[in-house]
């Protein structure tokens, strides 16, 4: 049972509304295009263990992109599995290429078309926070359940060459991945608690995540000036359109829309943040009326704070839902 469903990362989404409004030649747009990318490779590989999980048979509880705090700190598992009899926590790599281990400076290396790049051992990686959710548990005086851990290299282009025993045990390609769980599920017959009581504490886990937040700006070399200012054609996406009889119309391909500037507040929200005013919103939407403005705002029933000139209005929207344009 999935109690938690995959959580499509913040920096991920804001990383793609700053690829399109920024342009080629910012300092920065090399670098985020290059963490973007690898944003996109991890959850795509972590959507990866979907159809081997959904192959167990047995009473399990599934928690994806859980994270937890621990005292000022948070600690976060791609999957986590929790059963009556065990818990596994999943860290999931997406790495194509050869994939090689250097025990001495405890790094995972990765050749693709003779480049190589090195990473921490993934597996120091999913012992932490194994030991983090150990003393987290402790403190919800939750039974003491054994713990496992597994590295899943998601890629079908990976290629495993690891010598380490230990590391052959646990980094596992995905194929792998419902064979290894039912080969850990047979050591464990004794039960440490209820079904029901693991399905409790599952939902404990999840009323417990923390979302995790992105700032593109504090992160990267990007000023609110740097962005591309207008609204975005719908239809072929050139910028900007023009607003003329009630509607914004495409200078390239003439296609006219009422309500083509919404990905406009959206963008704001990701890029600058969660409150607006309508002299801000003039800026970003490269408009002159200032009745316009305050109309399309109040146009989108935006909760309000202050009074004439000092008014902001708060922009309030869903990671899961309001953002499906920029994946198009």
């Amino acid at each position: 049972m999935i109690v938690k469903q995959h959580e499509i990362p913040a920096k991920l989404i804001k990383l793609l509304a700053a690829r399109r409004r920024l342009y080629e030649r910012h300092v920065d747009f090399n670098r985020i295009e290059t963490d973007l990318y690898r944003e996109q490779s991890g959850y795509a590989g972590e959507l990866r263990v979907d159809y081997p999980l959904s192959k167990l048979d047995f009473p399990h509880f599934i928690l994806h992109d859980l994270r937890l705090r621990l005292f000022k700190n948070y600690f976060q598992m791609d999957t986590f599995i929790l059963t009556d009899r065990f818990a596994l926590i999943l860290e999931v790599k997406n790495l194509a290429g050869i994939i090689t281990y250097n025990p001495t400076y405890n790094q995972l290396i990765q050749t693709v078309d003779g480049d190589t790049h090195t990473y921490d051992d993934p597996l120091i990686q999913v012992e932490e926070q194994k030991q983090q959710l150990k003393q987290w548990l402790s403190f919800l005086n939750a039974p003491k359940l054994p713990i496992e851990t597994l590295v899943v290299m998601a890629n079908s282009k990976g290629i495993l060459d690891i010598s380490s025993e230990k590391h052959r045990q646990q980094v596992i390609p995905i194929s792998l991945l419902t064979q290894k769980i039912r080969e850990i599920s047979s050591k464990y017959s004794q039960a440490v608690m209820s079904v029901d009581r693991a399905s409790r504490l599952a939902h404990t886990l999840k009323e417990r995540h923390v979302f995790k937040d992105f700032n593109v700006m504090q992160n990267y070399r990007v000023t609110t000036n740097d962005y591309i200012r207008g609204v975005f054609c719908p239809n072929c996406g050139a910028l900007p359109m023009i607003r003329t009889r009630c509607r914004w119309q495409c200078r390239r391909c003439q296609i006219r829309s009422t309500d083509a500037h919404v990905h406009g507040f959206r963008d704001f929200y990701l890029l600058v943040g969660s409150e607006i005013t309508n002299k801000e919103l003039r800026s970003f939407f490269r408009i002159n009326s200032s009745s316009l403005s305050k109309y399309l705002l109040k146009q989108q029933n935006f909760e309000s704070i202050g009074k004439t000139n000092m008014r902001k209005y708060i922009l309030d929207f869903n990671y899961h839902t309001s953002f499906d344009y920029l994946f198009k």
